[in-house]
């Protein structure tokens, strides 16, 4: 799955094992008074092998993600409403199959309209045919995204597994995310839940802010400061350190099919990737539909 911040040349690559293939994304425009959603890139041409189109609905804008519009939206019913009726206008006149629904930087205070919001766009999607209608969800987040409410309202649950991390670090550390994954699987159920993994990761500059990194740019940085990627073994990300320079730490293909490894023997069947573009060309042939030894 290619999300928001992948490549073009990128964004209809996936994962075998996933069962859901959107070539096409709508995002809801920043407009405080109608909140419009808007056709945000254009439809490409459909895989042979496309399974589902989703279109991907959220609280995206040029500027990024706006919780604050969102909030005002989901306050009222009559804004929630709205919402509803335009993303399943859109929905059927691009003629999307389901919809995916993506909420970001939202907080605890948040929940119970979160929950409202879901429960109305779930119900205006699956009136008019849209189906399935999913979620994305940071892997960690259980207060401001509560599965155990949200679940119920859509038909799976995507984690988002990446941390927050405000230092240098792994954003997606193999040695926390199972015990995540496994609680969020019982909120919901194991076949009723996708992971959506990074296959980038961060750099860190001295005196500047993060800033996302692909696979082929993180082995540029290490590359002109002088030292090598060596994987952390706790977390199994690849990291490099120069003092004065910075740090970085990005997923590769070792990683990344050791979380969907592990996902499996959890019982969870569904995959997504993103921050594609640059990514570790050893990464399409690892990830392979292995039967699972548990």
């Amino acid at each position: 799955m290619a999300f928001p911040g992948s490549s073009e040349a990128a964004r209809e690559r996936v994962i075998e094992l996933s069962a859901i293939h959107p070539v096409a994304v709508g995002c809801a425009a920043p407009n405080p008074v109608t909140f419009v959603i808007e056709q945000c890139r254009e439809r490409g041409p459909l895989p042979p092998e496309r399974d589902r189109e989703l279109m991907i609905t959220g609280n995206s804008s040029p500027d990024g993600y706006r919780p604050d519009i969102l909030r005002a939206t989901m306050a009222q019913p009559d804004g929630r409403d709205r919402f509803a009726e335009q993303a399943t206008s859109l929905a059927m006149s691009g003629g999307y199959d389901g919809m995916l629904l993506d909420f970001r930087l939202l907080g605890p205070r948040d929940a119970s309209a979160l929950v409202a919001l879901v429960a109305t766009l779930g119900d205006a999607a699956r009136a008019n045919g849209i189906a399935p209608v999913g979620i994305v969800i940071p892997v960690a987040d259980t207060a401001a995204y509560p599965g155990r409410h949200l679940g119920p309202l859509t038909d799976f649950l995507a984690l988002r597994m990446e941390l927050d991390v405000a230092s240098p670090g792994p954003v997606t550390p193999r040695d926390r995310m199972s015990a995540l994954v496994g609680a969020r699987a019982a909120e919901i159920g194991a076949h009723r839940v996708m992971l959506l993994i990074p296959a980038d990761g961060y750099l860190w500059r001295d005196g500047e802010p993060r800033a996302r990194v692909s696979f082929d740019e993180a082995v540029a940085a290490a590359n002109d400061w002088g030292v090598d990627l060596v994987r952390d073994e706790s977390s199994r990300t690849l990291r490099a350190r120069a003092p004065g320079r910075g740090e970085v730490w990005v997923n590769d293909a070792v990683l990344v099919s050791e979380l969907v490894r592990d996902a499996r023997r959890l019982g969870i069947r569904k995959f997504g990737l993103y921050g594609l573009g640059g990514e570790d060309k050893a990464l399409w042939p690892a990830i392979t539909n292995r039967p699972v030894t548990r």
